[in-house]
Parts: C-alpha cells; structure tokens; sequence
C-alpha cells in the first residue's frame, strides 16, 4: 500500500505521473497528482503548456461545488499513470503546482482506499479480495 502525502491537508493520495505532448513525447514531465474522486476531468500544471508544446484542441465549462460556471480550453496531452499509458488525453490545465487526476483517468484503473490507515492501492488488474470467510477467520467472536 502507498501512503497518503501529507502534504496535503487532510492527506490524500497522491502518484507521480508522467505528461507529455503529442508532437514531441521525449519532451516529458513527472508531477504529483492528487487522485480526485470528485473532478470529472484530468488538470495539469498549466506551467507544462509551453515546454510541451500542448496545444489547445477544445473548450469546456468547467462547474465548481458551488455551480459557478468557467469557459476553459482543453489540451491533447499523452499521459502515464501507474503503468497506465493514455496516448491521447484531454486535459484542461491548472494553476496548481501538482496535477488532478479525474474520474475521465480513474475510472480506467482499479483503486482501493484506506482512509483510516491512510494508505491506497492502484492498478491495472483487479485487486485479489480476501474470501468472507477468510476474514471472519480473524475477527474476535
């Protein structure tokens, strides 16, 4: 299991990723990225736009939590995240430090939470689960 990164308040789990451009791939960052349950969309550090040489593809409207809506452009980025390799992702960017990984990214890998022990697990396979009675074997009757 990963640990939670503390730098965040509260902690939250967080994997390197590798972006880069469509035109020159060898032309790459790695950044933080928060995975985020809640973003429909993948942000990235706008900073990586020019060194990567991202090109706006597309407009969206982006709705925050309290349903103010903001007209951004969208970007064709090539995107690695736990052995996952997107070729073609589009990203909106961002004036955090670290990239936002959405549900657009999430929802092509298996992710398993432990908040109380604030660690996670993520992956391209499923997760072996342990059997009920496996783990009725250890509880205190």
């Amino acid at each position: 299991m990963i640990p939670y990164d503390r730098d965040h308040d509260p902690p939250a789990p967080v994997l390197p990723v590798t972006v880069a451009g469509l035109v020159r791939q060898r032309r790459r960052e790695i950044v933080p990225a928060l995975l985020d349950t809640g973003s429909d969309v993948t942000a990235i550090p706008a900073r990586l736009a020019v060194p990567l040489q991202l090109y706006p593809i597309g407009r969206l409207r982006l709705e925050d939590v309290e349903a103010s809506t903001t007209p951004v452009l969208t970007y064709a980025a090539h995107l690695t995240v736990a052995n996952l390799v997107i070729p073609r992702l589009e990203v909106v960017l961002t004036g955090l430090d670290f990239a936002v990984i959405g549900r657009d990214v999430l929802n092509r890998l298996y992710l398993l939470l432990n908040g109380p022990e604030q660690t996670f697990d993520v992956g391209t396979t499923a997760f072996v689960m342990a059997q009920a009675s496996d783990l009725t074997a250890h509880w205190p009757d």
